[in-house]
């Protein structure tokens, strides 16, 4: 039945077909089911050098759902003078991100002298995958060996002894080139943009809920990415979420994409701040440096950041005590917490206070 899944890539010019995925691959990090109801169909491909066939990439939907991207690639994987066919099949999620791997039918990898991968060198082999920030980012393919140290092999992973230090304890032993191989697959940045722009292209209401329900982050900031005005409103829950509980990059993204006319809005910029607390040091910064940019701050919103004087650092203190310096009236609760943190001897930046009181 898996057979079906190799078809070539050609086939799938012509419309949308069941997937025979009954069986889950051997490492996949999205909550799917696999079975026959899947469909395929082909978003582009892309040539590369070494490649046998272009690439061909392909989205997985459920019912017109889009659920994931798969790739059955065949490339020849080379050292300086030998070559061999490495088949593998790759899987990205809906913005792009490596999510998983699987071996083709009757082609299992190998290893130095055709050695097979063990269990222990696949999972190896899909660490190093999920791992975005690998060396192997920072590597050219005649940087990962040392020439004079190359014993001679009849296959092209013989390599043992030559591989540096560094390299070495992240990929897996006996296969340093298909390693490189496959990490520089799954993050092509061809592959990446065609990924992005084909999942924009199908972005709806129900699409930008099940990005805004998932539990991976990247997800929520390619929604935000895609938000118009009204989806500010609409998905403001959503957003107001994500200031809580995400990413800095989120966090800042949304901060500085939120239309005018929403920030502007008292509710709004009174919800932002509530959250102070849950901020790290850098959403801190950018917001005080956006309130000090807003030409009407919500007493209620000093308040909020009050709460959590003594917990800035020296330049954000100094922020915040000129956005009171500014503001006509604040409430009781935010006088009482800076004269709280100017009496507490374990706030080192109680001198700004008192800088501020004899100024003000």
């Amino acid at each position: 039945m898996r057979s079906f899944l190799y078809i070539g890539f050609f086939v799938f010019y012509f419309g949308l077909f069941p997937v025979d995925q009954s069986e889950a691959p051997l490492f996949f990090e999205l909550p799917v089911e696999f079975d026959e109801t899947l469909q395929k169909s082909s978003v582009g491909e892309f040539m590369e050098d070494g490649f046998i066939a272009p690439v061909s990439i392909e989205l997985v939907s459920d019912e017109g759902n889009p659920l994931f991207y798969s790739s059955s690639i065949r490339t020849t994987v080379c050292d300086d003078e030998i070559c061999e066919i490495m088949y593998v099949k790759l899987y990205w999620d809906l913005v792009g991100e490596y999510v998983g791997f699987d071996t083709l039918v009757k082609h299992p990898l190998t290893k130095f002298d055709h050695e097979p991968f063990t269990h222990v060198d696949y999972e190896r082999l899909h660490e190093l995958l999920k791992n975005e920030g690998s060396i192997l980012k920072f590597k050219q393919k005649d940087e990962l060996i040392d020439k004079e140290k190359v014993r001679a092999s009849d296959v092209v992973d013989g390599t043992t002894g030559a591989t540096s230090v560094e390299i070495k304890k992240e990929v897996v032993e006996g296969a340093l080139y298909s390693s490189y191989t496959l990490w520089h697959l799954a993050y092509n940045g061809k592959v990446k943009n065609m990924i992005t722009e084909q999942t924009a292209l199908r972005i709806d209401d129900q699409l930008l809920k099940q990005l805004l329900n998932s539990s991976r982050s990247g997800y929520k900031l390619f929604a935000f990415h895609n938000f118009e005005e009204k989806e500010y409103q609409v998905y403001r829950k959503y957003w107001l979420s994500a200031l809580k509980n995400d990413m800095p990059l989120t966090r800042k993204y949304i901060l500085n994409n939120l239309p005018e006319k929403i920030w502007n809005t008292k509710n709004a910029q009174e919800d932002v701040c509530a959250l102070f607390s849950y901020y790290d040091v850098n959403t801190k910064t950018y917001l005080l440096n956006k309130l000090k940019k807003t030409a009407n701050v919500s007493a209620r919103s000093l308040e909020y950041i009050s709460d959590g004087l003594t917990d800035l650092n020296s330049n954000q203190t100094k922020q915040f005590l000129s956005l009171v310096r500014n503001r006509k009236e604040i409430t009781p609760n935010t006088k009482s917490n800076i004269a709280q943190a100017s009496d507490n001897k374990n706030f080192k930046y109680s001198y700004l206070i008192d800088e501020y009181e004899r100024n003000k």
